[in-house]
């Protein structure tokens, strides 16, 4: 249990000080195993919205389409995930009054329709942010 919280911490640590760095950083792209371009996609959540269990199905989808894409799943629950959800949300300008949230490529979304629209609004913005990155790499 106390690995467990240390690790947490750590990683909140490490996010937060990251978070300080120039956007072009490990927290929404790093280099994969395979020396190729990772986009980290950061999805803020809780058990009890609704909007969030149907955007859950999305994430696998998302990582079976796009093996360059790291998902981080932060349930609100935790104080923890809701500081570092607060906390990127105002590096990128921005106040999270809702979940479920998608933050990646230096953007913020939130809320979830079905995956015909908001999945596919995503699915066509993280496409775009790979293209962008993946030739300036």
């Amino acid at each position: 249990m106390m690995i467990k919280r240390y690790r947490g911490f750590v990683f909140v640590l490490f996010l937060t000080f990251s978070l300080g760095a120039s956007a072009e950083n490990s927290v929404w792209y790093s280099t994969g195993a395979d020396g190729n371009l990772q986009i980290h996609l950061y999805f803020f959540w809780s058990k009890s919205c609704p909007h969030c269990h149907h955007a859950l199905p999305l994430l696998p989808k998302l990582e079976k389409s796009y093996p360059w894409l790291k998902i981080h799943k932060l349930e609100i629950g935790s104080q923890r995930n809701v500081t570092l959800y607060l906390r990127m949300a105002a590096t990128l300008g921005q106040r999270p009054q809702s979940v479920p949230g998608f933050l990646f490529c230096e953007k913020m979304m939130l809320g979830y329709g079905m995956e015909e629209t908001t999945g596919a609004e995503i699915k066509q913005q993280l496409e775009v942010c790979y293209q962008q990155h993946a030739l300036n790499k």
